[in-house]
């Protein structure tokens, strides 16, 4: 079996490397990685931030275990925001065959200080939690993101 030209870049792949990141910090909550010495590894295409440290890696590893776990294993992205910046976190059912985020369904978690909010793109387009008649930044908790998902399935 050959290995996909982006399958670096896809859930499973990019939860290692944030593994192996924290398991060189570990004990060491004040150390930091600058953030274009990880920027590919990690898949991060933006950043409104000079360095990586044990917070923001936490949040990718913790997104990607969860969006793993419903699915979403192939390509991912991050935008690592700011307050008051954009930013976000994207877990794709499909692989990229580009380089790029595919068209198809998603996974997206906020990825900054000033909220936290999950939502979702399904294969047919809608996006939720607005297709269901709630407000963007509504689904706040993984309880309640499986409730949205379980509800568009």
């Amino acid at each position: 079996m050959t290995m996909g030209k982006y399958e670096s870049k896809n859930a499973g792949a990019v939860l290692e490397y944030v593994e192996k990141l924290l398991a060189e910090i570990d004990g060491q909550p004040r150390k930091r990685y600058r953030m274009r010495d990880v920027c590919d590894g990690l898949s991060v295409f933006d950043w409104w931030t000079d360095y990586m440290g044990v917070t923001k890696l936490k949040d990718m590893r913790k997104f990607l275990k969860a969006a793993i776990d419903r699915g979403y294993t192939g390509y991912v992205c991050f935008k690592v925001g700011a307050s008051g910046c954009a930013n976000g976190m994207w877990a794709h059912v499909e692989e990229s065959e580009d380089g790029y985020s595919p068209s198809g369904a998603f996974l997206y978690k906020s990825f900054t200080p000033d909220y936290n909010c999950w939502s979702a793109k399904t294969e047919d387009g809608e996006y939720y939690p607005e297709a269901a008649g709630g407000e963007w930044n509504s689904c706040k908790t993984v309880k309640q993101l499986d409730a949205m998902l379980e509800g568009v399935a």
